[in-house]
């Protein structure tokens, strides 16, 4: 009987996570490629999500700063890294009552009205396969970073 239990619920969990369409093993969100953010973009704003060492006057100095997404370099803030790789993943939304292992914006709140979460997770050189060194949630034509209790929104630079 308890062999089932765990089956069902471990059955019922997976199933959730490929509820968007699955090809060749990948989630489907939308018809975006990482192509398309391939671009400079500007910080434009920063919202408080939870606690953490970075202070206000920090995290808002960051504000009109830009971001840049390329395959040759990739900076944010105060981090560059030369040669990146990407991933671009699908992650369905938080629902009240799950427990997640990931954190998106949603969990605190931000971004509720969205049916998933496309996420590009950016690795250093050699560094695919082990734990991506930044998430950017994608929002429309939007980025967003969460870093130390802050989410800082980020937008396409008008040319």
């Amino acid at each position: 009987m308890i062999r089932f239990i765990v089956g069902l619920t471990l059955g019922l969990i997976s199933s959730g996570c490929f509820a968007f369409g699955a090809k060749n093993g990948e989630l489907l969100c939308s018809d975006r490629s990482l192509d398309d953010l391939y671009t400079s973009y500007v910080i434009y704003d920063v919202i408080k999500y939870r606690g953490g060492l970075t202070s206000e006057a920090s995290a808002k100095a960051h504000v009109g700063e830009k971001v840049l997404v390329d395959l040759n370099a990739f900076q944010v803030r105060d981090v560059v890294i030369q040669d990146p790789s990407y991933e671009f993943a699908c992650y369905p939304p938080q629902r009240e009552g799950e427990i997640s292992p990931n954190r998106w914006s949603d969990f605190y709140g931000f971004g509720l009205d969205r049916e998933f979460i496309e996420v590009v997770h950016v690795y250093g050189k050699g560094d695919a396969g082990e734990e991506a060194l930044i998430n950017l949630e994608v929002r429309d034509s939007e980025l967003w970073e969460m870093h130390d209790g802050w989410i800082y929104m980020m937008k396409p630079l008008r040319k």
